[in-house]
């Protein structure tokens, strides 16, 4: 006869399904805390960083100013009218760190600003038309500064607060801190004539813009580089010996310098950049070094004044529009090894009458003398592309005689 009673429960199977399970459960409970704290610390950086990138905006004292996480970016001036600035450590709860660009832009009656320590970054144009800021003291925090002071035409010193390990002040002209950079010649500075400190291998762009009273400038020998618009509107300049280890003469360099009369090219020059003489109406004469390529678009356009160019040897290319304008130029002769004359090169040279092409040119464009002397001939080797373009373009050819 069957019986329903439940059969007995070994113990010792007990203890061995639950000496075997614990570990698993174990296991499984260390994963699921693993995985949890996992979320918890992504979750909390995902909410961090969302906090931090949070922008908000507002004015107190007399500044506007901007902020992101812990820091305060000053973005504008509230008074326009106001002389002087004092600029807090801390607005809005947060440490200042930066000025944003254009922050102080036109405020034309502002002689004197003070930045804080703290301050990491100037932005580009942040000064710029502060026509009667006179002096400035960056502070020692300071690791980024961008073209700030464009149009402070009274700006005749710029200090550096002891300790700045990026950049520092000499006699008010501000360097790199290793001194390797000249960064910026303040535009006011009264002396009339400045000498490149030895050491220095760079001139940055613009470092000299505007700088209306400045003469003669000299250079060490261990200057290799100089920046776009380095001299820009330095109208009194009259005399520039470039130091030999430059190689090229950037883009506007000289724009303007109307009273530049004599410049000494380097003798490892080896291209003009566009636009690096236009406008200087008082240089008669320019002789390049030998291992000259390129003279680039307008490079000399409107040198009013210039009357005879040395072109050398290694010249393989005069870019478009490179002498126009040149109205007293009567002759030009290239040589042998030149390849490319650009159009409008000497258009409008009113007084050019005589131009020498050798037979290794290959390309003239079709307006190259537009607007020269009415009398103008071109002469070169009998059947040369020179020979050709003359004749499609009804300029008198006279042939080199035969040896």
């Amino acid at each position: 006869m069957q019986t329903n009673e439940p059969s007995a429960v070994n113990p010792a199977e007990s203890v061995v399904v639950d000496v075997v399970s614990r570990p698993k459960n174990r296991r499984r409970l260390i994963f699921l805390l693993v995985f949890l704290l996992a979320l918890l610390a992504v979750l909390g950086e995902e909410a961090a960083r969302r906090a931090a990138s949070v922008k908000t905006t507002g004015e107190e004292g007399a500044f506007a100013y901007e902020t992101v996480g812990l820091s305060a970016t000053i973005t504008g001036l509230l008074d326009k009218n106001a002389t002087e600035a004092v600029v807090p450590e801390k607005i809005g709860g947060r440490s200042v760190t930066k000025i944003a660009a254009a922050a102080f832009a036109d405020c034309a009656s502002l002689t004197k600003i003070e930045l804080p320590q703290g301050i990491r970054e100037i932005g580009s144009n942040a000064f710029d038309g502060c026509s009667a800021l006179r002096t400035i003291t960056l502070p020692a925090s300071l690791e980024t500064l961008r073209s700030a002071f464009d149009g402070c035409s009274a700006l005749a010193e710029i200090a550096v607060a002891p300790g700045n390990k990026n950049y520092r002040s000499v006699d008010g002209v501000l360097f790199s801190a290793d001194g390797g950079t000249l960064l910026l010649y303040p535009t006011a500075k009264a002396a009339a004539e400045y000498a490149v400190p030895d050491g220095t291998e760079k001139i940055a762009s613009s470092a000299f813009r505007d700088c209306a009273s400045l003469t003669a400038i000299t250079f060490p020998a261990s200057v290799r580089e100089l920046g776009g618009e380095t001299f820009y509107g330095c109208v009194a300049l009259r005399t520039v010996a470039l130091p030999d280890a430059v190689e090229t003469i950037p883009a506007s360099a000289f724009l303007g310098c109307s009273a530049l009369s004599e410049v000494k090219f380097p003798k490892q020059l080896k291209a003009i950049a566009p636009h690096a003489f236009i406008g200087c109406e008082s240089l008669t004469s320019v002789a390049f070094p030998d291992g000259l390529t390129l003279i680039g678009d307008d490079a000399f356009e409107d040198c009013v004044s210039l009357e005879s160019v040395a072109f050398p040897s290694g010249l393989k290319v005069v870019e478009p529009g490179a002498f126009g304008g040149c109205v007293k130029l009567s002759s030009v002769v290239f040589r042998n090894g030149l390849k490319t004359i650009g159009d409008e090169a000497f258009s409008g040279c009113a007084s050019l009458t005589d131009v020498d092409i050798p037979a290794s040119v290959e390309e003239i464009g079709r307006r190259s003398f537009v607007g020269c002397a009415s009398d103008l001939s071109l002469s070169g080797d009998a059947g040369s592309y020179a020979e050709e373009y003359a004749e499609k373009t009804g300029i008198p050819f006279a042939v080199y005689p035969e040896p």
